[in-house]
């Protein structure tokens, strides 16, 4: 019924937002309390605004306007995090003074715009950090079948961030029971004021249903929120739970098309970027073709090797190679994100950093890869992936690459199970791909490669069928050797 399209990009713009004016305002108070009004403004408007870019552009790669910072860190690292991207956005106002005297902001006016905007920041992100913890999304769920209820008891288990589940309704008043049952479908109204709901969750199945569904297209029109459960998890953990998935839903998932920017503006953008970074990037490749040489000095500086592009076909992938010359003397083995012993000692330096991947730039200026999108795979670990896990062919439906929503929120996988998690946030890809999408993504990309590489998420409960937590490092009988990286 609700469509939550890009509500989560929104939420950050928000939060971004009000950095910024906090940010602004502040220094445009400090100018008026020290010159006793507003003098120069035109001089300082640049720097203020340059100073909040910075901030805002730091905070989001911390990662400190998502739900998650509330979940992996205390206060006192959220905390820290924005006094380092405060102190990096006066280093840009200073550097800027540096390069046009008529922008030069004084060291009294500094001074008192830190004053003004710093504790004003610390409290917004100190709302941040606790409005979901403070002021959770109300959520009834109609639940009546055997399988609605095992989902409704998954999401209670789940209890994602920023939700509580109140309790269920029920379709027939005479299944109206228990102590969580709020009542039936027939008083959604009285059980909506009486609980404070926010939000109706029903699951798709429950849509055949011709009287739920007319109660519940009621509810939306007087201003209720009703929205399907593969919605909330859009919303909230922000990847499609695979069991979830249907062919409805991959169909009527996205309402406008998006041919313009996958075939003109995100090729236009691949170019010029991949020109750019192969520029930039050139020091970092030298050293890496001389780590190479230094380590592993008998084979080729190059890696080649086969993946999967756009509706399957397939192409040869570049990189640097961070093996030994003999990695698969015994078959191909799927690597694992832990310690590798087919690596040479600087590969893994090259891996840790993404330097292996700079030649990846080449099949991306080809057009055989997009800076963002889902990770191109083996031929081989295609075919089997796709006879266990329903959907995968769909990863295909646009062109893999060299970072994505996948690669930035889960780490490394060497499982059947990994890639089913991975599938879940590219089909999430798939759905809200854009512009703005793109470009978090991105700055996400630098977040993980700063710190070396995402860590194994074990022990953090993922919503699916088995409640389980993220699986440990393994290797599965329905995935036998083969290797995902080289």
């Amino acid at each position: 019924m609700q469509h939550p399209g890009n509500s989560h990009w929104m939420k950050i713009a928000h939060r971004a937002m009000r950095d910024a004016v906090l940010f602004v305002g502040a220094y445009l108070s400090a100018n008026y309390v020290r010159f006793k009004e507003f003098w120069h403004i035109e001089h300082f408007l640049l720097p203020t605004v340059l100073g909040a870019l910075v901030l805002v552009s730091v905070m989001y790669v911390l990662g400190l306007y998502t739900v998650e910072s509330t979940r992996r860190s205390t206060f006192r690292i959220h905390f820290i995090s924005l006094l380092f991207g405060f102190l990096l956005s006066l280093v840009a106002i200073t550097l800027l003074g540096y390069l046009s005297f008529e922008q030069r902001i004084g060291r009294g006016y500094m001074a008192l715009g830190c004053v003004f905007s710093f504790p004003l920041l610390v409290l917004n992100h100190w709302l941040i950090y606790h409005k979901r913890r403070l002021a959770p999304e109300r959520i009834a769920f109609v639940a009546e079948s055997d399988s609605e209820l095992a989902e409704y008891e998954r999401m209670k288990q789940m209890s994602p961030a920023g939700v509580q589940a109140v309790g269920r309704i029920a379709v027939d008043e005479k299944r109206a029971r228990g102590g969580e049952c709020l009542g039936d479908l027939q008083h959604v109204r009285e059980i909506i004021s009486r609980h404070k709901i926010s939000r109706v969750v029903f699951s798709e199945d429950r849509m055949q249903d011709q009287e739920a569904r007319q109660q519940l297209r009621q509810l939306r029109y007087l201003g209720i929120t009703c929205c399907s459960l593969i919605s909330v998890c859009e919303t909230y953990l922000h990847y499609v739970p695979l069991h979830l998935v249907s062919l409805q839903w991959l169909l009527y998932s996205e309402g406008t098309s998006k041919h313009l920017y996958f075939s003109k503006l995100k090729r236009l953008f691949d170019i010029v970027t991949s020109l750019v970074l192969l520029i930039l990037l050139s020091p970092f490749f030298l050293m890496g073709v001389i780590i190479v040489r230094v380590f592993s000095p008998e084979g080729p500086v190059f890696f080649t090797q086969e993946r999967v592009g756009r509706f399957g076909q397939r192409f040869k992938i570049w990189k640097l190679r961070s093996m030994r010359t003999d990695a698969e003397k015994k078959g191909p083995v799927w690597s694992s994100s832990s310690k590798d012993p087919r690596v040479f000692p600087g590969g893994a330096f090259l891996r840790r950093y993404r330097i292996d991947e700079i030649p990846q730039l080449l099949n991306v200026l080809k057009g055989e890869m997009s800076f963002v999108g889902p990770r191109p795979e083996r031929p081989e670990f295609v075919v089997e992936l796709a006879k266990t896990l329903p959907y995968y062919n769909e990863r295909h439906m646009i062109q893999p690459g060299l970072t994505g929503w996948a690669q930035v929120c889960y780490p490394y996988g060497s499982s059947v199970e990994d890639a089913r998690c991975k599938l879940e946030y590219d089909l999430y890809y798939l759905k809200h791909a854009g512009v703005v999408f793109d470009l978090l993504i991105l700055l996400d990309t630098v977040r993980v490669v700063l710190v070396g590489g995402l860590q194994h998420k074990g022990g953090v409960q993922r919503y699916s069928p088995s409640m389980k937590a993220a699986p440990a490092v393994e290797q599965t009988p329905l995935m036998p050797v083969m290797t995902r990286r080289a």
